[in-house]
């Protein structure tokens, strides 16, 4: 299988900022633990507000993809739509594990 393509913040050649997008990039994987953990749960209401948290922090690192993938995550959540939120937590997982600092 090919190596995905990386993910960089709109931000990578701020050096100011350089040290808050590798805290970031560090703490996704749990992030992502989190949101697999939840999806597994169907806690719907938890696995939203994960959603909006990543939604708000892909907007602040310059990730705004991120955001949008969780945006959707996160209104699909409200529904209780369950087939869009597997495919949204799919789609957001895959792509999160593709950022890179």
């Amino acid at each position: 299988m090919p190596q995905a393509t990386p993910v960089f913040s709109e931000f990578q050649d701020d050096e100011d900022f350089r040290e808050l997008l590798e805290e970031f990039a560090v703490a996704i994987p749990d992030r992502l633990q989190t949101v697999e953990t939840l999806l597994a749960a169907a806690d719907w209401k938890e696995l939203s507000r994960m959603a909006h948290q990543l939604k708000g922090a892909g907007g602040g690192f310059g990730f705004p993809e991120l955001s949008e993938k969780a945006r959707s995550l996160e209104e699909a959540c409200n529904e209780a739509a369950i087939e869009r939120i597997v495919t949204d937590a799919a789609e957001l997982i895959a792509f999160a594990r593709r950022i890179r600092v």
